[in-house]
């Protein structure tokens, strides 16, 4: 899949490398929000630091990334700080080109999401998302994704929809990251074939 970019989305407060700055009226809280995700709980932590240094209180919700976005429009999240482009190109588009709500700054570059499997399994024959079909009785013909409504997800179920690499009967299982990951790790503990959702670091 393409490179990613993640940014920082806000409506009504403003961090900027370092610095915070807010209509103290409107900010005596600060609300973020977590769609589950390990990489924006590190952001969020980092933020958090950052605003109760400054003064604020900090209050992180876990929600699915398209209530993330309306919350975003109406005032319920001041930021998120896990837009991932273009992954999620429709709800900037819907959103963010709209005015309703902002794009700040881009805080990560070079990502990428793609399909992952374990090392044994890529050994064994499995490079490349055409190889998943020839050997789909051994993943239970499985594709094993994160929270429901994540963008990542949506791709995954538009290779499936659009048959892509002869995966139409694959099935896609939504979950938490950290339920996806415990499978995982259950499936590497007896060295059992499993594809999942995976994304790498900057370089």
């Amino acid at each position: 899949m393409k490179g990613l970019s993640t940014s920082v989305i806000a409506v009504v407060c403003t961090l900027v490398a370092g610095a915070v700055q807010a209509d103290d009226s409107k900010c005596d809280t600060v609300k973020m929000a977590d769609p589950g995700w390990s990489d924006i709980a590190a952001t969020n932590a980092v933020a958090r630091v950052l605003l109760e240094g400054a003064g604020y209180q900090v209050k992180v919700d876990a929600l699915a990334v398209p209530i993330i976005y309306g919350g975003l429009k109406d005032g319920l999240v001041d930021a998120f700080l896990g837009n991932w482009m273009p992954a999620q190109q429709g709800f900037h588009d819907k959103f963010v080109a709209s005015g309703e709500v902002e794009r700040l700054a881009r805080n990560l570059e070079g990502t990428e999401f793609t399909l992952a499997v374990p090392e044994y399994v890529w050994t064994s024959g499995v490079k490349d998302f055409a190889d998943l079909h020839k050997r789909a009785g051994e993943f239970d013909s499985k594709l094993y994704g994160i929270g429901s409504g994540a963008p990542a997800n949506l791709s995954l179920q538009s290779i499936i929809d659009k048959n892509e690499f002869n995966l139409g009967g694959w099935k896609l299982v939504e979950s938490s990251e950290q339920a996806m990951l415990a499978q995982v790790q259950r499936a590497v503990k007896r060295e059992k074939p499993i594809v999942f959702l995976g994304w790498t670091r900057t370089r």
